[in-house]
């Protein structure tokens, strides 16, 4: 089936429309077929599609920094932590949604991996059987094969036995003739015996003409075992290409699966990062402020003085 990545992106979100989650399996089923690693390469970008726009609607623009800014020094710098404050949990909510999706990532990789290897099993029990019928194809075809050169054999001393027959007989003949001369009697036997033994080499000839239609028909027996011999050797060669196929599938699905793990662990080491980065972040506004209140004492203490 030849996939095109508009039509799994379609599949897709008939499933999310109708409140299917769309799984690799759950897309590659609706569409009656098709390779995990195809699907699996446009669900990405389908996926990436609907983080953007869902970005895109989350989107709030700070209206309020304008007045902010004419506030006293103080307030700014509040505005300035409470927004480091919201941009870090915007970043932590962020970090939770990638890693909620690599895990469903993973997740839709292993259900992949497990669907894969029930349609190998599959496979592997219907090769089993294709060999057991191959198998006992060829049992048959080789006693019908042993059957057919025993009859030969048979068939063979047969004649050997009548054409030595045929000569002794002929022989006696040739004697009988040299003394017709001196008895006719005697030749008139003989020659009553002569038609005896043509009629036996009659009834020989036939029986060998019926042995050799046997052994056409035992031949083209033993050739149509043959041909179904090499048909079933054709099916079990085609069903190791499927089996292989569908090897290198799930092999490509385990690395990808390692590789998402990979990111999933390097998306944990930045989210300890940023909560460093954010307790620094937190220490250097405490000490702000205090400069903050510091300075705001000296002016009040200059205004006072000038009073």
């Amino acid at each position: 089936m030849a996939l095109t990545t508009q039509d799994i992106h379609a599949t897709a979100d008939a499933l999310a429309e109708q409140g299917i989650k769309p799984t690799l399996a759950e897309v590659r089923k609706s569409l009656g077929g098709g390779s995990f690693t195809t699907i699996s390469e446009a669900m990405k970008s389908w996926r990436q599609e609907q983080q953007t726009e869902q970005q895109l609607q989350r989107v709030d623009l700070p209206n309020s920094i304008n007045e902010r800014l004419q506030s006293l020094g103080a307030d700014v710098w509040q505005s300035a932590i409470n927004i480091a404050n919201e941009r870090l949990t915007a970043e932590r909510e962020a970090l939770a949604v990638a890693q909620n999706k690599a895990q469903a990532e993973i997740d839709e990789a292993q259900e992949a991996v497990r669907t894969l290897e029930s349609e190998q099993a599959e496979l592997l029990e219907q090769l089993d059987v294709q060999q057991a019928t191959a198998e006992q194809a060829t049992d048959d075809a080789t006693q019908s094969r042993t059957a057919l050169e025993t009859a030969t054999a048979q068939h063979k001393a047969d004649i050997d036995a009548i054409k030595e027959q045929l000569s002794n007989t002929q022989h006696k003949l040739e004697l009988e003739q040299q003394r017709s001369s001196s008895a006719q009697q005697t030749a008139d036997d003989l020659r009553a015996k002569l038609d005896e033994i043509s009629a036996q080499l009659t009834q020989a000839r036939e029986s060998i003409a019926t042995s050799d239609a046997q052994r056409t028909a035992q031949q083209a027996e033993i050739e149509r075992l043959k041909s179904e011999l090499a048909d079933s050797k054709d099916l079990n060669t085609q069903k190791d290409a499927k089996i292989d196929q569908l090897t290198n599938e799930r092999n490509a699905l385990s690395t990808e699966l390692a590789n998402k793990v990979g990111r999933l662990e390097v998306t944990t080491e930045q989210l300890a990062t940023l909560t460093d980065d954010n307790r620094h972040l937190v220490s250097e506004n405490k000490a702000m402020s205090i400069e903050i209140s510091t300075l705001t004492a000296k002016i009040d203490n200059a205004e006072n003085n000038n009073k």
